[in-house]
């Protein structure tokens, strides 16, 4: 007969455990709670660390509310500019009426802010929104009357409609050939060894022959008749205004703006430190043509050009002419990005979102692999058990802002937060250990449509209102709430029978809490 015998526990020696930075591991919505690192926090909603203590997130608060829906933010000398409905605000006062009711781009270039909308505007340092004035280029000189001869100069501008052509005068010709028929029916500035004539009186002009006929014949000179005619490229003009997306880049002085995502995978860019310019021939196509370029990067002296599923490294050099030229390689064949507002440069590293893959960083510009690109939103993607950022609706509509040592990635109302002050990414090429130290927070009632930085403040569009950030407890005078859980503990050892002797929370003094145990 077998006896049964009760089991029998020996005391051990009490220990102390300790959790010296609460959830300075962030949330990990991947792990079961037990396999969490102590630091860690199965749920955790509305807490951060903040000036070296955990507690909660920024306060919000209503800076101004504008009279239509806020499509586009800019800073700018100072100041937030505002594309609210059809108008421009600087700060709160109104600078322009007659934008499209619709998003466009703001642009910070050569110490000027551009807007890309149904037109080119530019707004200088005296608050003056008007159209851009395109640059007239030179497009041939040394032109014999006849055209017979000439030499390419420059490009057609694709943003403007003018262009010159230079003759040599002979004496003898009263009819001059110019480079393009089907001009537009605008007057012709016509000068004639600098002096500007008179149409009708001095010259008419043949706009379907593209014929300008003198009444008197121009004396002879080296390009001493000048002829600025207008064409309009419709065409070339809607791929400027088409562009979605921008990034000053020239290699080491960042002299030109490139533009992209109008279709077709194509990139333009300007002449050096010239906006009003882009050369007919300042572009390129790269990758698959059925996928557009969806963001730029720079990341050391390389610009980044990401598409859906792949990354491209454009590089500066230049030619035996002296002339800048663009290059462009490969850096990465399966891991793009279609989430274009979430793109940031992180430590000297980009960081974006891709709906496929989640949060990457690229750790090189030059293996041409899937190495390249590490993951690094392990913990907050979520799973079948707890849903996370993989599972939420229009992933691709995500805003990004990198701010207070943070980057902010905000969809639906919430934000996922990483502080890489406290946990910056390090490679170590152990994939999962790297993404899972990370810290990643969360926040609720971030209904952002727009980010947008001053010299030390955050602001966001919200509708026709723009919120601000502070260092308040509340959210627009109501009480942030807030949850932190720790993961459950089994001090070491997977026991029958623990005895907890005494157990000391600590809180802050100057928000409200409730702790349950």
């Amino acid at each position: 007969m077998a006896l049964l015998q009760t089991p029998s526990f020996s005391p051990v020696k009490y220990k102390n455990f300790e959790i010296p930075k609460p959830c300075s591991g962030g949330i990990n919505l991947l792990d079961l709670e037990y396999e969490q690192e102590p630091n860690q926090s199965p749920n955790v909603l509305n807490m951060m660390y903040r000036n070296g203590a955990f507690g909660k997130r920024y306060g919000q608060d209503y800076y101004f509310t504008y009279p239509a829906k806020i499509y586009d933010l800019a800073y700018y000398n100072g100041n937030i500019i505002v594309h609210s409905g059809t108008k421009v605000f600087r700060d709160t006062t109104e600078i322009f009426d007659g934008l499209p009711a619709k998003k466009g781009l703001f642009i910070n270039f050569n110490r000027m802010l551009y807007f890309i909308g149904d037109k080119f505007y530019v707004m200088n340092e005296e608050d003056e929104f008007k159209e851009v004035e395109p640059y007239v280029p030179d497009v041939v000189i040394n032109r014999k009357p006849d055209g017979t001869y000439a030499d390419v100069i420059e490009n057609y501008n694709r943003i403007g409609t003018g262009f010159k052509n230079s003759f040599h005068g002979d004496g003898t010709s009263k009819v001059y050939v110019l480079t393009d028929q089907d001009l537009d029916e605008k007057e012709p500035i016509v000068e004639v060894d600098g002096e500007a004539l008179t149409i009708s009186e001095d010259f008419t002009i043949d706009y379907a022959a593209g014929k300008v006929t003198f009444t008197n014949a121009p004396p002879e000179g080296t390009n001493n008749v000048v002829i600025t005619i207008y064409k309009t490229e419709q065409e070339y003009i809607d791929t400027i205004l088409a562009s979605k997306y921008w990034v000053a880049y020239g290699g080491e002085n960042n002299s030109r703006l490139f533009l992209a995502g109008g279709g077709e995978s194509i990139y333009y860019y300007s002449e050096v430190f010239d906006a009003t310019y882009f050369p007919e021939n300042n572009y390129a196509r790269i990758g698959n043509t059925e996928d557009d370029i969806t963001g730029f990067g720079e990341q050391y002296d390389v610009l980044m050009a990401f598409k859906p599923t792949e990354i491209f490294a454009l590089e500066y050099y230049t030619d035996d002419e002296g002339k800048g030229q663009f290059t462009s390689k490969l850096v990465n064949a399966k891991i793009g990005c279609d989430t274009p507002y979430s793109i940031q440069l992180i430590n000297n590293q980009l960081v974006w979102l891709s709906t496929i893959h989640g949060v990457c960083t690229l750790t090189s510009t030059y293996i041409e692999d899937e190495r390249n690109v590490r993951i690094i939103s392990r913990n907050i993607e979520g799973g079948y058990r707890t849903k996370g950022l993989m599972a939420e609706p229009d992933l691709k509509d995500a805003v990004s802002v990198d701010w207070d040592n943070k980057y902010f990635l905000t969809i639906n109302g919430k934000a996922y937060v990483w502080d890489y002050l406290l946990t910056p990414y390090q490679n170590s090429g152990k994939l999962d250990q790297d993404a899972k130290r990370l810290s990643w927070f969360l926040f609720d009632n971030f209904n952002v449509y727009e980010f947008i930085k001053s010299e030390r403040s955050l602001y966001y569009a919200k509708g026709s209102t723009l919120v601000l950030l502070n260092d308040s407890y509340s959210d627009f005078g109501q009480a942030i709430h807030a949850i932190y859980q720790t993961p459950l503990f089994q001090f070491d050892a997977i026991e029958y029978l623990k005895t907890v002797k005494n157990m000391y929370v600590q809180v802050r003094a100057d928000t409200a809490s409730i702790i349950n145990i």
